[in-house]
């Protein structure tokens, strides 16, 4: 990659990626590109993953001459981010923040560190030191569950007299604290006068091509257990589903998300229209790794009681948190639906990137 080819684009939005070596930062990164952005890609260490970014990036056969990688980290003061970075950053309009720490059984400060004072400093900052038109932010589909908000004691008309200790007890600290972030960044954004819009993706599952996922993603961490015969009983009914969405549709719409007029200050789900129950899903994966797929079903209350006993859900490899998102209620994609039709964006086919997936898992693990 050569600077000296990179060129700012008048009629293109230029792009800050926060968490551009994460799962979903790197595949956005990859969409940017596709579509002639200008990206500043914010990496913690240079040194190490540019080199392991371009590489996978030169695989998929993208151009990265418009790409620039740029060192920091959210959660210092400034970003830790070089006077003469910053001074390469003030065109950026568009920041996209796909950073995050997920992990079961965080603790509150390790969680509320990155994923929301790491958040608010990021958007602060950026917007302090560039041209800031548009503030795209990663959330997560359980925000859109209003129900569910609200028995885990978010005020929704007044978040700013929640009681987030109790909230992060009753939920977990890694999705308390996501709830947390997706309220102060709009709160944030609104003090700044700063566009914003919230992408709520349901669990993300690799693309059909490699399937290339994580293994600490939410659906690795079950093809494993799968895989490793873990899985003995599936923890809901048969009415209970994971809701799904191939990482490469999510890119796709959250590029468009940041131009779309109707999204301004606005959040949208980022779902699949195909969902599969739980038994289906689960047999699904278990047909792709030629084992025995689990019949028996084990209530997800009974489960919740017995998780409570922390060797026994070690054992399990088992966390209550995860628990949550498995869900009943139909999503509401009205929205996301009407948002498709405005960009003639059609998503792919989600079965075939659960196999592979699958696939890709069952290799690396």
């Amino acid at each position: 990659m050569d600077h000296n080819n990179f060129r700012i684009q008048q009629d293109k939005p230029v792009a800050l990626v926060a968490g551009a070596t994460g799962f979903i930062g790197r595949y956005l990164i990859l969409e940017l590109l596709k579509q002639g952005h200008s990206v500043f890609a914010l990496v913690r260490n240079q040194a190490k993953q540019q080199t392991i970014l371009m590489h996978w990036l030169s695989q998929k056969g993208i151009s990265l001459d418009q790409l620039i990688f740029i060192q920091g980290d959210i959660t210092q003061v400034d970003l830790a981010i070089s006077r003469e970075d910053w001074d390469k950053l003030k065109s950026v309009n568009t920041l996209y923040n796909s950073s995050g720490l997920f992990a079961w059984n965080l603790s509150m400060q390790q969680a509320r560190t990155v994923n929301v004072k790491g958040a608010l400093n990021l958007l602060d900052c950026v917007h302090q030191h560039c041209d800031l038109k548009r503030a795209v932010h990663v959330s997560g589909y359980m925000l859109t569950i209003q129900n569910h908000l609200e028995q885990a004691g978010v005020c929704l008309d007044r978040p700013d007299k929640t009681n987030w200790l109790a909230v992060y007890q009753h939920l977990g600290a890694y999705e308390a604290s996501k709830v947390e972030a997706h309220f102060a960044w709009i709160q944030q954004a609104q003090q700044l006068s700063v566009d914003w819009t919230i992408i709520h993706p349901a669990t993300v599952v690799g693309d059909e091509e490699s399937g290339e996922i994580p293994t600490n993603q939410p659906i690795a961490q079950m093809i494993d257990l799968l895989k490793r015969g873990k899985m003995s009983a599936i923890p809901a009914t048969a009415q209970h589903y994971l809701p799904l969405i191939r990482v490469d549709d999510l890119c796709q719409i959250m590029v468009k998300a940041s131009m779309d007029q109707d999204l301004v200050n606005q959040s949208m789900l980022v779902v699949s229209e195909h969902q599969l129950s739980l038994p289906q899903l689960t047999g699904m994966i278990a047909a792709q790794l030629q084992v025995k797929a689990p019949t028996r079903q084990v209530p997800i209350g009974l489960l919740k009681l017995i998780l409570k006993w922390q060797w026994l859900a070690k054992k399990l490899e088992m966390s209550t948190e995860m628990l949550d998102f498995l869900r009943t209620e139909p999503l509401e994609q009205a929205d996301l639906q009407q948002f498709k039709q405005r960009w003639q964006i059609s998503t792919g086919n989600v079965e075939v990137a659960i196999r592979k997936t699958t696939d890709w898992i069952n290799q690396v693990s």
